[in-house]
């Protein structure tokens, strides 16, 4: 019965994907749960023959399709990821012919009294329907088949998607090509653009039409995402949702005009789960026009990734003002705890946030800096006369252990100490998960001084939502093993592909509260487009304006932000803690009236998170 219920859960998305498949799993749950019901009211060997000769079709049917692959379905003679459902029904249809030739074995014997057969049964049912309600689960969240996420179907007044591009121009162009490929780093095998990781740092002036070639050479599709970046919305590199993920062997260009100067980068967007994590990132610099202003210009990117090297030596000399780009790849902590930097060995100043000037930015001493994934911090300062500068990352981690990892060091001499007590401890009730640092903790909110912002100065707005964050237990799209169990993020209380959209116009003002209901981080990330910050936790801000693509909600925080909608097109907002966004945490601000041919899911082998 248990297995019976488990394909009456899978024939849905089997009849949607290959109906033959779908009818099938109708059929086989409908023998088994007669064959269920005989078993007790009307008990005998022809009942026990049928069931095991059906339990041994199953499982041989189900050993193909998981090895060789089916030679008749939508996708013949490819092998079926091993998931929850089938895993729990083939363990099923094992017991049952185990039970059945028990009593194929034993032939006709008086039962065992009432009080020791109900003794024996009821924990295992209780088992048994623990056990088919998480398979029933699992089998109701598969993957899904063809999702388009149109903000209108194609017609009069529709705007396809493809029109959204960047015209023709005589701006510089800087062309790029970067080659996804796999090679050995560091002892071990890494994803790498052009065969580093990070990969090659990109620059580009304010103006210039930015012109990049990805070639796949990787065993699996892939794609860009210019994060951070105002761009036209075909160039978004969304798989699923602005392109077609790029199979291998396969090439695909990137072309806009760079309109905005700051600290940017880019990674793949196409089973980013998996792919960022395993090397496929990048800077990307767009340096105002004009005369440089520093010395020295660096990035440093940081994270959690095992395929980087040790930290650089960067050079500079005595009184050289230097900028410090720092952007946060990867975070492989569950709990999105961001990294807390610390800068040793010279007075700075924060100049830019998600590559956005703060106004009249004060210098600051030691401060540990909370940067999100997805999120950029730009440091100003000029090296001393004498010693190191050292960049450091002092995030607690669970178990009491400190990485105390460098991130890069300046100059020549002695390397700068922490001062005493400056060590954070894990701490789980703490707002920021540690307790009893001696270095304040820096606050965007407060930073800075005041002017004038005409998203944020706003009386009202256009539009306005309110979207709640929160998780429970629960499969998503059928566990594949060995993953079987995690939280499901949502917002609003569903999540990603069903999530609501943020639906828009052109030229409207809009006003998102970000309410965090869990005890988790999460960096919130609007593509193609950036916030302006009004407040936090009820208070508004009160130093620099503060423009941010990723926005950094810890546990049990409410931020309220704003944007101006001046950029058409079909565009994600999500979690960039990876496994929260693969998870569910993920919409959509979609404007009204634009159609996309791509489609989300396994028909297509899109996968965005």
């Amino acid at each position: 019965m248990g297995a019976a219920a488990i394909h009456f859960s899978v024939a849905p998305e089997h009849l949607q994907v290959y109906l033959p498949f779908g009818i099938l799993f109708i059929l086989v749950g409908g023998v088994q749960a007669a064959l269920a019901v005989a078993t007790v009211v009307r008990p005998g060997r022809k009942v026990y023959v049928a069931a095991v000769l059906l339990a041994v079709g199953c499982l041989a049917v189900w050993a193909v399709s998981r090895t060789a692959g089916l030679p008749i379905g939508p996708a013949p003679g490819r092998p079926e990821a091993m998931e929850v459902p089938d895993l729990v029904t083939a363990v099923f249809e094992v017991l049952s012919i185990v039970f059945y030739g028990v009593l194929l074995a034993r032939g006709r014997r008086p039962g065992r009294s009432g009080r020791r057969w109900l003794a024996g049964s009821i924990p295992m049912a209780l088992v048994v329907t623990a056990v088919t309600s998480a398979g029933v689960s699992a089998g109701m969240n598969p993957l899904p088949y063809a999702i388009n996420m149109s903000s209108s179907a194609t017609g009069p007044g529709v705007t396809p998607l493809a029109m959204l591009t960047q015209p023709s121009g005589q701006e510089p162009v800087r062309s790029y090509t970067l080659t996804a490929r796999v090679v050995r780093l560091h002892g071990a095998e890494a994803w790498t653009y052009n065969g580093t990781v990070p990969g090659p740092e990109l620059r580009a002036m304010v103006g210039d039409r930015l012109r990049v070639t990805l070639v796949n050479d990787l065993p699996a599709s892939t794609s860009i995402h210019w994060h951070g970046l105002r761009l036209p919305n075909a160039d978004d590199g969304v798989a699923g949702l602005t392109q077609q993920a790029v199979p291998p062997g396969g090439t695909y260009t990137y072309e806009f005009v760079v309109r905005d100067p700051g600290t940017y980068w880019y990674h793949s967007h196409q089973d980013t789960e998996n792919q960022v994590p395993r090397g496929l990132y990048g800077a990307l610099v767009v340096e105002p026009a004009g005369a440089p202003v520093y010395d020295r210009d660096y990035t440093v990117i940081v994270g959690d990734s095992n395929t980087e090297a040790d930290a650089p030596r960067l050079s500079a000399e005595p009184g050289e003002l230097v900028r410090l780009r720092i952007i946060s790849a990867i975070a492989e902590d569950m709990n999105g705890t961001p990294e807390l930097l610390a800068l040793l060995g010279a007075p700075y100043r924060v100049v830019a946030l998600d590559g956005h000037d703060l106004n009249e930015p004060q210098e600051l001493g030691p401060e540990l800096l909370p940067v999100g994934t997805g999120q950029r911090y730009d440091l100003a300062f000029r090296m001393p006369v004498a010693g190191q500068v050292s960049l450091r990352d002092l995030r607690p981690q669970s178990g009491g252990r400190l990485p105390q990892r460098l991130w890069a060091t300046l100059g020549e001499g002695g390397a700068p100490e922490l001062p005493a007590g400056a060590l954070p401890r894990f701490d789980r009730s703490s707002p920021l998960q540690y307790a009893g640092s001696s270095l304040p903790t820096f606050d965007l909110t407060t930073y800075g001084t005041p002017a004038p912002d005409p998203v944020a100065d706003r009386a009202a707005f256009d539009v306005s939502r309110d979207l709640r964050i929160s998780n429970q237990l629960g499969f998503r799209y059928g566990s594949q093993i060995p993953k079987v169990w995690e939280f499901i993020h949502m917002f609003n209380g569903r999540s990603f592909p069903d999530t609501e959209p943020i639906i828009v116009r052109e030229g409207q003002y809009v006003r998102l509260q970000l309410v965090n209901a869990t005890d988790e981080y999460h960096p919130i990330h609007l593509h193609g487009h950036y916030f302006s910050v009004l407040s936090k936790n009820g208070r508004r801000i009160s130093g620099s304006p503060v423009h941010l693509d990723s926005v950094l909600i810890g546990p049990h925080e409410t931020w309220d932000v704003a944007f101006l909608a001046d950029n058409p097109g079909l565009w994600m907002l999500h979690c960039h803690v990876l496994i929260h966004a693969a998870y569910g945490l993920s919409t959509m601000v979609s404007y009204q009236g634009i159609s996309t041919p791509y489609t989300i899911g396994t028909r297509d082998g899109n996968f965005p998170e």
